[in-house]
């Protein structure tokens, strides 16, 4: 059996780059511990936005943290929060010192979470769909009672 695997895109919050690149409104500078590449390194990207600028999620187990302190270590902070990441259980932060195999398991850990997210919007919009069709079903069930009682 072939099975050709495609890793994902240079765009992608998989790779530190990336993830870097989301942190140019980050309110801490490169003399503090929490700065940009550092962040990225500890595997975060940002979702904040103007009224939370220090909202970041990490690229394999989307734990989400803020309230950020200059003095804060990304690494550590990550550790702390969700020792069971599987990013962290690697304890490698230099995507280069990666083995094939290592990169694979984050890979598929990572495309696993991908579809997770997707399934879960899928979801919504389906509960939200099935409401509305609820929600016109009764009115129209309502309207066929009046319906009914104005001819009885």
């Amino acid at each position: 059996m072939n099975r050709n695997i495609e890793l994902p895109g240079v765009t992608s919050f998989f790779w530190k780059q990336s993830r870097r690149k989301t942190f140019d409104k980050w309110p801490f500078n490169e003399s503090n511990k929490c700065n940009a590449d550092c962040m990225a390194a500890a595997g975060f990207y940002v979702i904040g936005n103007n009224d939370e600028p220090d909202l970041v999620a990490c690229f394999i187990c989307n734990k989400q943290l803020d309230g950020w302190e200059p003095n804060d270590d990304p690494w550590n902070e990550h550790v702390k929060h969700n020792p069971t990441c599987p990013f962290v259980k690697l304890n490698k932060q230099d995507e280069k010192a990666w083995t094939v195999g290592e990169l694979y398991d984050l890979y598929k850990k990572y495309t696993i979470k991908e579809y997770m997210e997707e399934i879960n919007k899928d979801i919504t919009i389906l509960k939200d769909a099935v409401e509305q069709l609820k929600s016109e079903l009764s009115v129209n069930k309502i309207s066929q009672q009046k319906n009914k009682k104005s001819t009885d």
